[in-house]
């Protein structure tokens, strides 16, 4: 069985295939280069077969050149017949030469008539008509002094059977290596450009974009992956119409300026499409049209500014992490979960500690858009110019000390998702006006550049003051308030629902002290303060209370002493405070002590007390313990 390679001689003598092999094996190429002995039909035969099993160029001379060129369309490689080959083979019969005969075929015979008439030897040559009556010609013609046939496997076949004597075509090795020579060239040119027609069609068909190529005659010659799946079953017509409406589709094929970003809207969708005319020696040839599908464009901006946004703060929260079975508590999650199912603004009110900022969490993970950022803000932490440019960003060099590279707003980091506005009745009323732009147009413009990009937020606002009073104070925009307040969510007070302490006090002790454990009696106590700070005082206290206590009981004693009841200093009696002024002093020194082992690094505080840095600033103002 013949083993096909990329590279396949086809060899008439015994001479030939002598010298092939020691060529190939000297070269090392007998993974590449292999040989067949045929001639006639078997060479038609055999070639079929390599031919389909991968073989890619061809090598022979004679009359095989002629069976190969006439039956394949793969480069074919001829080796020519030289005089020193035909010398040598003369010489070798070492006989007189009345009574030698040269036998060959097409390219052969004309070479062995030019040596005769060159060499002016007397030696026969005779040229067969065709393989088939090859016996019949050499017969018809030989002279009768002629014993000896020189030729290849055709000749020593009529020489065997009418018993006249033999010399193979003799085959220098230079002649063949020059054949191989060019046949590995053209292999390896060959493998360079199905590489690169591969890579580039993997490239093409790999794009999400449908690519198409037509001819100015009006011909499909090439869709990718994505155009057969846009246009299957389509006429060039159809597709010519859809792509470029109102414009005929021979004006099309002779548009010789390249048109870039027509944006195609219809029933099917929105498109952009590239229109890229291929020109060769000043005559259009083809053009090549690119369209990009409107919702993958979305999808790869979404991704990237997912991207760019993975530093930003994400909702952790769900309604399920809400505490509380009192009514009023109920109400409002009973309200926040109908929020969540609308686009619609919702303005969060409450007083400081509600846990404002866990509801807007809460609104955002149980809505569509619980897959896209959930980015927060607290408008009182930052001064009007920063809070502007945290809000719409900024390109590069708009400002001393700005990111080199330039800045993205909260807006854009929020696309898709929610932006959640706190403290919105501590902004400025020049950036309520920007906000307010950006509200009702959806788009925004980065500090410094004239562009407007569009932006797709939802909005969650939260106050713990009065804005309808800031309205008629001049303090806050009236039409700023009917845009934020569409949907309006009010958290009551912890005094308003003290029959929830039991179960946050639970929740407290389960998720930072587990071992600890707290009397009936300390929950009666706790459940008769009135809390102005709301959860969070509530949290204080039990943190304070559970720090200063030696034992993993809490009783009644340990929770009055840290409320400051009456104690004895030096022999005197210290006026008991009530639990807010202590409280709030408790607050301010724990403030004061962590600033202090923090070297004043506002960041470090914070997170040791387990609160925002913007909360931290604003209790630093409220305590006026700013350095």
């Amino acid at each position: 069985m013949i083993k096909a390679k990329d590279i396949m001689i086809f060899s008439a003598t015994n001479a030939f295939t002598s010298t092939a092999k020691k060529i190939i094996e000297k070269r090392h190429l007998n993974n590449k280069i292999g040989i067949i002995e045929a001639t006639g039909q078997d060479t038609i035969i055999l070639g079929k077969k390599i031919i389909a099993k991968g073989t890619k160029i061809l090598i022979a001379r004679g009359l095989n050149i002629r069976l190969l060129k006439e039956s394949f369309n793969v480069p074919i490689i001829d080796i020519p017949y030289l005089y020193e080959e035909i010398y040598e083979s003369v010489k070798s019969a070492d006989c007189p030469l009345e009574e030698i005969a040269l036998i060959g075929f097409d390219d052969c015979y004309n070479s062995m008539l030019d040596f005769q008439q060159t060499s002016g030897m007397n030696i026969q040559v005779i040229g067969p008509k065709s393989y088939d009556t090859m016996e019949k010609d050499i017969l018809g013609k030989i002279k009768p002094e002629v014993n000896i046939l020189i030729g290849g496997f055709t000749a020593k076949r009529v020489a065997n059977k009418n018993k006249l004597s033999h010399i193979m075509l003799q085959a220098l090795p230079r002649n063949i290596e020059m054949a191989i020579d060019r046949a590995t060239n053209i292999l390896t040119s060959s493998e360079a450009k199905d590489e690169y027609i591969k890579t580039i069609m993997a490239t093409i068909n790999s794009n999400s974009d449908a690519v198409l190529n037509i001819s100015n005659t009006g011909e499909i010659l090439f869709l990718n992956n994505s155009a057969k799946k846009l246009f299957k079953g389509n006429s060039l017509e159809e597709i010519l119409l859809f792509l470029f409406p109102g414009k005929h589709p021979k004006n099309v094929l002779n548009q010789t300026e390249p048109i870039h970003k027509i944006v195609v809207n219809n029933s099917s969708g929105i498109y952009l499409v590239d229109y890229n005319p291929i020109i060769v020696n000043s005559k259009l040839k083809s053009a090549v049209i690119v369209v990009g599908n409107g919702n993958n464009i979305q999808s790869k901006e979404k991704q990237i500014r997912l991207k760019l946004n993975e530093k930003s703060p994400v909702a952790r929260y769900t309604f399920s992490d809400v505490i509380g079975i009192s009514e009023p508590m109920k109400n409002a999650i009973y309200l926040g979960k109908k929020y969540a199912g609308s686009d619609s603004a919702v303005l969060i009110t409450g007083d400081t500690g509600t846990g404002k900022e866990i509801f807007a969490q809460s609104i955002h993970t149980a809505s569509h858009r619980s897959n896209e950022p959930f980015v927060a803000i607290n408008c009182a932490a930052l001064p009007e110019s920063i809070l502007e440019s945290e809000l719409f960003g900024y390109v590069k060099g708009t400002f001393t000390g700005a990111n080199k590279e330039g800045k993205m707003g909260v807006f854009e980091q929020a696309h898709g998702g929610t932006l959640f506005l706190d403290e919105i009745g501590e902004m400025n009323i020049n950036v309520q006006a920007k906000l307010l732009r950006v509200l009702q147009e959806k788009v925004i413009n980065r500090l410094g550049d004239d562009k407007i990009t569009y932006v797709d937020v939802r909005i969650i606002s939260a106050t713990n003051k009065d804005l309808e009073q800031l309205v008629s104070e001049g303090k806050f925009r009236e039409d700023l308030l009917y845009r934020l307040n569409v949907l309006e969510l009010h958290l009551p007070p912890l005094k308003n629902r003290k029959e929830d302490i039991p179960s946050l006090i639970e929740h407290y002790r389960f998720n930072n002290c587990p071992e600890i454990t707290f009397s009936d009696e300390v929950i009666y106590k706790l459940q008769e303060l009135n809390y102005p700070g709301n959860v969070r005082q509530l949290f204080n206290i039990l943190e304070r209370t559970i720090t200063l206590s030696e034992s993993n009981y809490i009783g009644p004693d340990h929770l009055v002493i840290n409320m400051g009841r009456k104690k004895k200093s030096q022999g005197n009696i210290i006026a008991s405070r009530s639990p807010q002024e202590e409280f709030m002093q408790y607050k301010e020194e724990k403030i004061i002590s962590a600033l202090m082992k923090n070297d004043g690094n506002r960041s470090k505080t914070a997170a040791a007390l387990g609160i925002s840095t913007s909360t931290l600033w604003r209790k630093m103002k409220k305590y006026n313990i700013i350095p």
